[in-house]
């Protein structure tokens, strides 16, 4: 059983929970509701767990001495990825839900107070300020060597849980299952979960496509796609998907790009840092999955100014995410976003967080990981065939035979997803 990836029987476990509370909706009400009590103390640690993880990674890439005209390029590249990747998940969002450009009043108004809940320290801003907190940390621990021993520790702590909390999380994910199908039913419950799974395939293969037949060709100066393909993408999606985790994707990331026969400097530099710092797949569908669960869902009126208050935060969170497992990491996190600046209150709020927790996990989950990690190797791609312009005089690309050298570790504990 143990042989059994910790997606699978999550995946099961969600499947198992929608039939059971659709079929016994009295009986397991009490589940229900107490797995939104439980979801409600979840969403208290969130902003802890943001602290915990981001801090040790801000000192630990200054303390490094990331800095430069190649390392610049790359942040650079990341970060704009992400940014992009967000507006093309809104983009996709309002032509498949057909949102209007110009809002109603409601719309409006509730932009209005979404921002003025974030303002005036609402529900919503206490994710945001534990990111300015971390920062804050972060910087301390760059000139205080006592206080970075302890991030390294807090780091590791998560890393450690990260491994592990994949089965542990199982019963909980059956619970949430429990409590969507008390709240639509099983034959609805199971009918949201094929719309999301759907939805996001179809958005990873947007998000493929913006590389294959625009980003590769153009500034990668990518010819031979079908090998690429071939000796790259379709052995490092399946393993990314298979593990749901960008962190146990590192080491076939990085074979399979010096397969390809991109540079040892580029592929061990370029991937790590895409793991801790891109998220441009997860950012894409995160976005779009506003108006899919509020709207469609929830029956909530949502419209672009909606999008647009939350797209900086989305872009934030993706970026920042720390190393907890998919659905539960950044998940939760966006949820608690686009609830708390809906105005949702409870027990409306918990079952819309809940909900979108549980439609994130599973298959979803290995769309977003296998997106994020194959961007990451057609970045190093990119950056290998443009070496010249950041190393004068460096050798051509050398294609491996042997198997390569690795990373003992990444640079940093690499988030899920």
């Amino acid at each position: 059983m143990h042989k059994v990836p910790a997606y699978v029987w999550g995946f099961l476990a969600l499947i198992a929970g929608i039939a059971a509370g659709g079929l016994m909706p009295v009986v397991l009400t009490p589940v229900a509701n107490g797995t939104r009590t439980l979801l409600s103390w979840f969403v208290l640690v969130a902003p802890v767990l943001i602290v915990g993880a981001l801090s040790p990674a801000i000192a630990t890439l200054i303390r490094r001495g990331l800095a430069g005209r190649f390392v610049a390029a790359v942040l650079g590249w990341f970060v704009l990825a992400t940014v992009m990747g967000s507006l093309l998940g809104m983009l996709v969002a309002a032509l498949v839900f057909r949102l209007p450009l110009q809002p109603g009043h409601a719309a409006m108004s509730d932009a209005a107070g979404m921002l003025r809940e974030l303002s005036f320290g609402g529900k919503a801003s206490s994710a945001v300020i534990s990111i300015v907190i971390a920062v804050i940390v972060g910087a301390i621990g760059v000139k205080v060597d006592r206080v970075y021993a302890v991030l390294r520790v807090v780091e590791r702590g998560i890393a450690k849980a990260g491994r592990s909390i994949g089965f542990v999380i199982i019963p909980l994910v059956y619970c949430l299952g429990i409590m969507i199908g008390v709240n639509f039913g099983a034959r609805l419950g199971m009918s949201h979960y094929a719309l999301m799974i759907a939805y996001s395939a179809g958005m990873a293969v947007v998000w493929f496509l913006v590389y294959w037949l625009l980003l590769l060709p153009t500034l990668g100066h990518v010819r031979d796609r079908w090998k690429l393909l071939r000796e790259y993408y379709l052995p490092t999606a399946l393993f990314a998907a298979g593990t749901c985790s960008s962190l146990a994707t590192i080491p076939v990331n990085i074979a399979n790009a010096k397969k390809y026969g991109v540079r040892d400097e580029v592929a061990d530099f370029v991937i790590p840092i895409g793991a801790i710092v891109h998220k441009g797949a997860s950012a894409m569908q995160y976005m779009a999955y506003g108006p899919l669960i509020a709207g469609y869902v929830f029956g909530i009126e949502i419209g672009w100014s909606h999008l647009l208050v939350v797209w900086p935060f989305i872009v934030l969170y993706t970026m920042a995410a720390p190393g907890v497992p998919g659905a539960m990491g950044l998940a939760l996190w966006t949820a608690v976003l686009f609830a708390s600046l809906l105005g949702l209150e409870d027990p409306q709020r918990t079952t819309f967080i809940g909900t979108w927790v549980a439609l994130a996990g599973g298959i979803p989950d290995m769309f977003r990981t296998s997106g994020n990690s194959t961007a990451d190797g057609f970045a190093a791609i990119i950056f290998d065939r443009n070496f010249e312009r950041f190393f004068k005089g460096a050798t051509a690309p050398v294609v491996v035979d042997d198997p390569p050298v690795l990373l003992a570790r990444p640079l940093i504990s690499s988030p899920r997803e």
